[in-house]
């Protein structure tokens, strides 16, 4: 039943993909309430500004389910299609700080790590802002230069918000080395990783993944059930390859409730929903031409200063990931605190990284953006893999 279920679902994702490609004008709604509808947006910097225009707020319900695959995914590619608009680079880890960048490493593989992600996506309301007038904050800033009306009011404003609950239940082979994972990749064509024991232990596939660890995690946007919780704190959800059916049993028992008439849909039907994404809408388009500025001149600074801070960011996160699954199937427990520690250096490396970014998102002066990120470049320790 359960094997029958992951090929239906490998089927569906093929479909899904191309839903997901077309909102090209949507972002995540990662660091956003839904409080936020007419707040200003920097659509070159993608930050969040003032709201300089209010209006009368329209609610509807749209109950709506949504299922898709993301295995397989680089994290470009995953971040383009899942946050959407790349206007030459969204500048996501400035606008969202370690948040995207730890999710988009939770859900995609790397050059050591295989990867395959099912997101449900259960989209319960929209809200937009209609009959659009500047707000009293809005009307007060003209007074203001150009540069400062930029500034504080953006390019655009939060124009449409979908809540809803998001869930991702992601698998993964962590290998030791490069070349391990090389090897695997070049062998094994179709890499599904959620496994039926009759399938799993070829002579092989054992080869392959000798010096590999499985891992199940639950990645959820609101959502995360009490029965879902319990379902991870009460089995395995790391095993090391030569004894993987427990977490095979895992991914089962995850996917029996998932989708049971009287399992997860039973019980998210009374959650507080969250922002799943939104969309703007330029002030020019809007008729509020008076906002209707060009944008900073500077922005390709801020954009440089992304770039640094994301690859670093992604490179801590994939680290911490495999050394924190090598950590807990370590029978070893001298190694085992060893790769802990190394794993909280990572997290001393990724919160100078994130508080860089929060200060990049917050000053209109990419100088003091550009300083705080050589401060946490500078402060990086290195570790070892």
């Amino acid at each position: 039943m359960i094997i029958q279920r992951f090929t239906l679902l490998f089927m569906l994702a093929f479909a899904c993909l191309s839903h997901s490609m077309v909102q090209a004008g949507l972002y995540s709604g990662v660091n956003l309430n839904a409080n936020q509808l007419g707040r200003g947006f920097d659509s070159q910097l993608s930050a969040l500004r003032n709201h300089c225009v209010m209006g009368e707020i329209v609610t509807w319900n749209n109950t709506e389910a949504d299922i898709s695959y993301a295995g397989l995914k680089s994290h470009e590619r995953y971040l383009e299609e899942t946050y959407g608009r790349v206007k030459g680079g969204v500048n996501l880890v400035l606008f969202a700080g370690s948040v995207s960048a730890s999710l988009s490493t939770r859900v995609t593989e790397n050059s050591r790590t295989s990867a395959s992600s099912i997101k449900l996506l259960y989209h319960a309301t929209d809200r937009s802002i209609e009959n659009r007038k500047l707000s009293p904050y809005g009307a007060a800033v003209l007074t203001q230069d150009e540069i400062a009306i930029d500034e504080l009011c953006g390019s655009e404003f939060i124009h449409h918000l979908k809540l809803g609950l998001e869930i991702s239940v992601t698998t993964k082979l962590h290998f030791r080395s490069i070349e391990d994972y090389q090897r695997w990749v070049t062998k094994v064509k179709v890499r599904f990783l959620f496994y039926s024991k009759t399938k799993t232990k070829t002579k092989e596939w054992l080869e392959l993944t000798e010096n590999a660890v499985y891992s199940i995690e639950i990645n959820a946007k609101g959502g995360m059930t009490d029965r879902l919780q319990a379902i991870l704190d009460e089995n395995t959800i790391f095993c090391v390859t030569s004894n993987i059916d427990a977490c095979i049993d895992t991914t089962s028992r995850l996917f029996e409730y998932l989708f049971s008439e009287m399992g997860y849909i039973v019980d998210i039907r009374d959650a507080p929903k969250q922002v799943i994404s939104f969309s703007t809408t330029p002030y020019l388009i809007s008729g509020h031409l008076e906002l209707a500025l060009p944008p900073n001149a500077e922005v390709n600074q801020y954009r440089f200063q992304d770039e640094r801070i994301r690859t670093r960011l992604y490179a801590n996160q994939q680290m911490k990931e495999a050394l924190y699954a090598f950590a807990q199937v370590e029978a070893d427990e001298a190694i085992r605190v060893e790769l802990l520690a190394r794993v909280s250096l990572i997290e001393e490396n990724i919160e100078l990284l994130d508080q860089a970014a929060a200060l990049c998102r917050t000053s209109t002066d990419w100088l003091i953006c550009e300083r705080a990120v050589d401060e946490a470049l500078y402060g990086q320790t290195k570790i070892e893999y």
